[in-house]
């Protein structure tokens, strides 16, 4: 382990049936692991990705937003099963006086993937399957939709591989089940993949209202760069363009996207890309859209096995907290 983890557990640490082997990935709040099970399990896999948040050890008021964070993620994993959504296997909580930073800590037992979006576009920008991808991504975002919730943080890091080259939707701790036209969720997301209409809204006690159009922005987002290798709104840092998402949202600056753009996606990219969150297309449209643009060969294909590789897809390659 070469970075600092949110929640450090060491190689060989037991947790139910499960051995934590190599790091996978972190996040502020929580860390995941790769395991092996070395007990009896009845239907859980010989391999899963343990993602471990510290809700036992912390400050009141942390351990509260703590507790929230798992209570969404945790209850949108027992409620919906879709092929596009990254499964649970298991809730587990450590019980190891011995180990302070660890014991109370929740894990979520998850489906092992062989690396994230993220860690792809790393080592390859603009990847040959990436209309694959993409028309898979949208599939997620509709079936999330169409159960009645809003993922609320939708970005490369939390779009994970399969082995077979299938995309499966994760890190749900910032989604939430709507009420009607909005939900609520904690008032954090990724600069970059924020539509224009959160950067400033008002943030009440239970939270920042948010809609499903929120998701389709980050999509349109996250298709400018997995097909240009660039984001839609200039700047050099993500200050700098979510300040130009601004200006683009007040109609001070038009949406100049990449040349680079295949025609067929400019139209999707733009619909998702609106000032408003009125004139966004949904998600139903996004995945017509997108899956006609895709063509015929949008299942993805099966990701090379490939050790020396493991050690560049460690960072971000599970959903990070």
């Amino acid at each position: 382990m070469t970075e600092a983890y949110a929640v450090p557990v060491p190689k060989g640490y037991r947790v139910g049936v499960w051995e934590v082997r190599e790091p996978l990935a972190t996040g502020a709040f929580g860390s995941v692991y790769a395991a092996r099970r070395v007990g009896d399990g009845t239907g859980l896999p010989p391999t899963a990705a343990l993602k471990f948040l510290p809700t036992g050890t912390a400050t009141p008021r942390r351990l509260t937003h703590l507790r929230e964070l798992v209570e969404r993620e945790v209850e949108l994993y027992r409620r919906l099963r879709h092929p596009r959504l990254v499964r649970m296997y298991q809730t587990l909580t450590v019980d190891d006086p011995g180990r302070p930073e660890l014991d109370g800590a929740t894990v979520l037992v998850l489906e092992k993937a062989e690396g994230s979006l993220s860690a792809l576009l790393a080592a390859t920008p603009r990847p040959a399957a990436a209309p694959a991808l993409l028309a898979q991504i949208a599939e997620g975002l509709a079936q999330l939709h169409g159960a009645g919730w809003v993922h609320g943080d939708l970005k490369p890091a939390n779009v994970l591989l399969m082995a077979d080259g299938s995309v499966r939707l994760a890190d749900f701790n910032m989604a939430a089940e709507l009420e009607g036209t909005h939900a609520y969720t904690p008032a954090f997301s990724t600069p970059d993949y924020t539509p224009p209409e959160l950067l400033w809204t008002e943030i009440g006690e239970r939270g920042r209202r948010i809609r499903p159009s929120a998701d389709i922005w980050a999509f349109g987002v996250l298709a400018h760069l997995v097909l240009t290798d660039s984001f839609p709104l200039p700047g050099a840092t993500s200050t700098a363009r979510r300040d130009a998402t601004a200006a683009y949202a007040r109609g001070v600056d038009e949406l100049r996207l990449s040349p680079e753009l295949p025609d067929g996606w400019r139209e999707i990219v733009r619909a998702c890309l609106t000032r408003t969150h009125r004139q966004r297309i949904d998600g139903t449209v996004l995945l017509r859209r997108v899956t006609a643009a895709a063509g015929p060969d949008r299942r993805g294909r099966r990701l090379p096995r490939r050790r020396p590789a493991r050690r560049r897809l460690r960072r971000g390659s599970v959903a990070a907290v």
